[in-house]
């Protein structure tokens, strides 16, 4: 991966801030079932500003939780709000082993969709966990809805715009199928869903838009901008949309 999709900018690290909100539940009832108990070292992979991480570390009370990121604007926006315990590392996960201890912990979410190998990825990073430490990866399995302002933001902006960076964003059916990496025996795999107000995921999808065309990703689409804005504002009615997210967990086991 030679860069991220959305980038790194104010309003893309606040953009990582909505979808926090959003996936936060169902992130922490997948950590609660299928980490470690007791994590020595918990590494949160593609932290952004650090939402992911806090998550982990409030969670599942490690010792120490250190997020990594390839954004050093991110990882010193991390650094501004830390608590104690927690440590940010500027690297690329995607194409560089780990450079820190073995973890107990690896957690990944929203991150292997933007990766054009996403299984060789997992593979390279299972030699940074301990025997018997776990990695835990979260990603979108599907987005269901009928709604056409929703259906055209999904076909014709966010489907388009990952696989044009070589990824898949419902990467989650094909990680379900794959054969698991070497010394990774699979311990967890479910789909779990979840349906906010129209105006939740409007506003997601919204703000998606406005990052992507800050960045000259695509072009302005005002039309798709006014709908989903009127939906997150109450003007204009939806259908709901139902997310589906891919949690597989894997302990290494040599």
């Amino acid at each position: 991966m030679t860069r991220y999709t959305y980038g790194d900018s104010e309003l893309a690290g606040d953009r990582l801030g909505l979808v926090a909100r959003l996936f936060r539940p169902t992130s922490a009832t997948f950590l609660l079932a299928a980490a470690p108990r007791d994590p020595g070292l918990a590494l949160d992979l593609g932290c952004g500003p650090g939402h992911t991480t806090t998550l982990v570390h409030e969670t599942c009370r490690p010792g120490r939780t250190i997020g990594v990121d390839r954004s050093e604007a991110f990882t010193l926006r991390a650094r501004r709000h830390a608590a104690p315990g927690l440590g940010f590392v500027a690297a690329n996960v995607a194409t560089t082993f780990l450079p820190l201890a073995e973890a107990d912990l690896i957690f990944a979410r929203l991150l292997l969709a933007h990766l054009p190998e996403p299984f060789a990825v997992v593979g390279r990073w299972s030699t940074t966990l301990t025997i018997g430490g776990r990695l835990l990866v979260d990603d979108l399995e599907s987005i269901e809805t009928e709604d056409p302002v929703f259906r055209t933001y999904l076909d014709d902006v966010a489907l388009a715009v990952i696989r044009a960076q070589g990824g898949a964003l419902f990467v989650g059916p094909d990680l379900h199928e794959a054969s698991d990496p070497a010394d990774l025996t699979r311990v967890h795999d479910a789909v779990a869903s979840f349906t906010p107000a129209p105006a939740e995921t409007a506003r997601v999808f919204g703000m998606n838009l406005a990052v992507l065309t800050d960045r000259g990703e695509i072009p302005m689409q005002p039309a798709l901008a006014t709908a989903l804005h009127a939906i997150a504002t109450g003007q204009r009615d939806a259908e709901s949309v139902r997310w589906c997210v891919r949690q597989i967990a894997w302990q290494r086991t040599g």
